[in-house]
């Protein structure tokens, strides 16, 4: 009875510490995509890869801290393991294999394992699968059986590395198997259903702030950005402008060629209007507010003269724009108004009010003409 007492309390003693390695696996990998989410914080995501860095530096140190107060307690070890290899599977990030390769020389050479042929054989065994994890890992993320096989050989490597086999029994290495067996499969599932909520919330996030039709930011976003901007502004007075166009006389457009040609038209516009922001000499971003009025945040100060020659210079660039399959002699002009942020603005609205009665005064001036802040007809 005594000796089953005994057993029973060391099953349960496992379990309970499998569970909490298992939780913290899981608190770790939710926490890392939270990180990289498009749905965090502003600032989460102007610093995700400095944090990601930190918070993924932070959790090995935790590992290897715990190794070394008794590398034979707890889980440690191997979700250490399951750490460095689920590293390698992150796409476009080259130096996490070298980290690793070099961990499990360090490990190998710290926990005290004898030199020998077999554990000389498990570390370059480790070192060659972490680099082939991250040259495949496009592949083995999606074949959740190859990646658990993977998985599996690498801890089985880095244990005959690390551990003297010779001071072990049967029941250690079945606990440890079971332990890579159980831990990496349920991290690696749960880095699989992490993945795919991220992306389906990726997807949703982008149409949100997407226009349907033409493909670039609505108005939303459009909204967003200038609270944010402003809000910059008043911090650090840093600049900005807002270009407001209105594609002129669509409704004759739709009138003459249908719906159908006039959101041709729309798509076409936003599209020269998207790869003309993308050209401007610093960071600016095209949108759409509606019906056939766009804009464009320019992130800089701009003096009059450059934002009218910036604004002549797209109107120039719509005069080559052709429709082939609505009327090849068919042609657009747009009214353009253009406002800078000041300190006497109340709002993040007010830059896009003074942009708006701009726009307004260059369709009283005869259409397809630019009326930028400063103009004496808006002064």
């Amino acid at each position: 009875m005594k000796q089953f007492m005994v057993v029973t309390g060391s099953i349960m003693t496992y379990l309970l510490t499998l569970g909490s390695g298992l939780l913290v696996m899981v608190g770790a990998i939710s926490f890392l995509y939270w990180l990289n989410a498009s749905t965090a914080t502003p600032f989460v995501i102007a610093h995700n890869r400095m944090l990601t860095y930190i918070a993924g530096g932070v959790f090995l140190v935790f590992l290897v801290a715990q190794i070394w107060r008794d590398p034979g307690a707890g889980p440690y070890l191997v979700m250490l393991i399951v750490t460095l290899y689920m590293v390698n599977l992150q796409q476009g990030i080259r130096w996490p294999a070298l980290l690793s390769a070099v961990l499990i020389v360090v490990l190998y050479l710290w926990l005290g394992a004898r030199v020998s042929v077999f554990s000389a054989v498990g570390v370059v065994l480790a070192v060659v699968l972490i680099f082939l994890t991250q040259r495949f890992a496009r592949q083995m993320t999606q074949h959740l059986t190859m990646n658990v096989i993977a998985l599996v050989v690498f801890g089985v490597a880095v244990l005959v590395s690390d551990v003297n086999v010779a001071e072990t029994d049967s029941l250690f290495w079945a606990q440890q198997l079971v332990t890579l067996l159980v831990l990496g499969t349920l991290s690696l599932t749960f880095d699989e259903l992490m993945r795919a909520t991220r992306q389906r919330t990726d997807k949703l996030h982008a149409l949100s702030t997407i226009d349907e039709l033409t493909g670039v930011q609505n108005f939303g976003t459009f909204n967003k950005e200038l609270d944010q901007l402003f809000a910059q502004f008043q911090k650090d007075g840093k600049q900005y402008s807002v270009f407001e166009g209105d594609l002129d006389h669509f409704k004759h457009i739709n009138d003459t060629y249908g719906h159908p040609a006039g959101n041709v038209v729309l798509r076409q516009l936003a599209l020269e209007l998207d790869s003309f922001a993308v050209t401007l000499p610093f960071p600016a971003t095209a949108y759409r507010l509606g019906g056939e009025e766009f804009a464009i945040i320019a992130h800089t100060q701009l003096t009059h003269e450059q934002a009218v020659a910036i604004g002549e210079r797209f109107l120039y660039l719509l005069t080559l724009v052709r429709f082939p399959d609505a009327d090849p002699n068919l042609t657009i002009t747009c009214s353009i108004g253009q406002a800078r942020v000041e300190a006497g603005d109340y709002s993040a609205n007010d830059v896009y009010k003074k942009a708006d009665r701009n726009l307004y005064a260059a369709k009283q001036s005869g259409r397809n003409c630019v009326r930028a802040q400063g103009d004496a007809a808006t002064e």
